[in-house]
Order: structure tokens, then sequence, then C-alpha cells
């Protein structure tokens, strides 16, 4: 009788013992895989055309192609390790792994591996371009601004506007809302040039809604609210 040659491991495969009247191709076209694919799989068997019940033959299973959705697919190669393949890519270790449930041990890749490279969705920058409206008191009034949530920082630029005396004010203010429990924050705008006014002011708390910017004349001392000339509501980002 003779002895079964058994196969080196046959990790992407099955383990099958050869019986009588087996043939290569029988058993390549009883599990559907091509004779080329059963041969390579085998290169113990030095010649296909001999084979014998006892002998143990590595059987492939096509893997299904590897996806990855929102990503790409990356091929390990040999010194790769996922710190080193994690640190390539900006992401961290744990994303990947993420990404990649098949695989349980972390410390075990190997080269040839497809891994999935998750492309995270881009950070939305946190600061906001606006323009600012004109009312009827102000048709000729011009404004835009800046709000920067990393920074907590609100800038406003206005021009054109009539001097605030004209309705018996005496400066021109920025007035912001971003709470919907509170009343606005009430900025003086300092000139620039005749013509140019600008406020700046640190915004302390986090927004619950839509910012609302204004700007308009006011009298501080007692604090009366003139009329409008530019205001502006924010769709809210965060």
């Amino acid at each position: 009788m003779t002895e079964g040659r058994v196969p080196p491991p046959c990790p992407h495969g099955f383990l099958y013992t050869v019986k009588p009247g087996d043939t290569v191709f029988s058993i390549a076209r009883r599990f559907g895989v091509s004779l080329e694919e059963l041969i390579a799989a085998n290169p113990h068997i030095s010649d296909p055309n001999l084979i014998y019940p006892g002998d143990v033959l590595c059987v492939p299973v096509k893997a299904p192609k590897p996806t990855c959705p929102g990503g790409f697919i990356y091929i390990v190669r040999p010194g790769d390790t996922l710190t080193s393949i994690a640190h390539r890519f900006g992401l961290t270790v744990e994303q990947i792994l993420a990404a990649n449930p098949q695989i349980t041990d972390p410390n075990l890749i190997y080269p040839g591996q497809p891994i999935c490279i998750p492309l995270l969705p881009a950070i939305p920058p946190r600061r906001r371009a606006f323009w600012l409206h004109p009312t009827s008191h102000c048709p000729g009034g011009m404004g835009m601004g800046l709000m920067d949530l990393e920074k907590r920082e609100i800038w406003v630029v206005a021009e054109g506007l009539p001097h605030p005396s004209r309705f018996g004010m005496d400066r021109v203010v920025l007035m912001v809302k971003y709470r919907e429990t509170e009343d606005f924050r009430v900025i003086e705008m300092l000139p620039l040039t005749k013509e140019v006014w600008m406020a700046q002011e640190a915004l302390a708390v986090e927004f619950d809604c839509d910012p609302v910017v204004l700007v308009g004349a006011a009298r501080l001392y007692p604090f009366v609210w003139g009329p409008l000339f530019l205001g502006a509501v924010i769709p809210a980002w965060i």
C-alpha cells in the first residue's frame, strides 16, 4: 500500500483525502476549482497523473473578492505591520481593525493579504464666511463676516452705514445671538476708516441654534437699540 502524501499547510482551502477511483481532474470538477488551481495548491504531487488513495490534497477555496466601501484595498508588503500601515495612511490601528473584522489578531498579518483602508469623511471646516443683507434703513450698506468655532471668535466688517447720530444714537454695534435662551450679545463696532466698521468678539459657549447677526445703531448709556442696518441668519453647521 502506498503511504499517503500530505501537502504543506492549506490556509486558503481544505484538505481532501484521495479515494479509490479519484483523479486530479475529477476532484477539481467535484469541488468547482480549475485543474490548474488544484495542481498549483499541491506542489508535493510531482506528477498530477499519479495520485493514490490516502494522498491528501489541498483543495483551494476561492475567497470572495475583498470589498472596501468608502475606501480602498491595500496589499500587505513584506515588513508591514498594522502600525506602520496606519501611520502611512494617517489612520489609527483601531480604525483599520474596525474596517477589517476578519483580522482577529492585529499582530498577525502576512504579505499578500488584502486590507481595507478606510477613507474617513473629511471633517467639515468649523469656519463659515457670510454676507449681511441691508435693510430699508441702510439700502447701500454691505457687510461680511467670519465665524470660527475652533477659536470661538466672530469677525464682522461693514461699510456704507449711515452715521448713528442721524437716528439719535451714538455708535454702531454688532449684535450676535447663538443661544436659544439668551439675549443678544452686544459688541461695539470700531471705525477702521470713515466708511468701514469692524468688530471682533470671542464666543464663550457652544451654539444651540442658527446664529443671528445684526448690525445697527445704538446708545449704550442707557442702552437703547436703534434702527437695523444689516442682518444675517447663519445656518448651523455643527
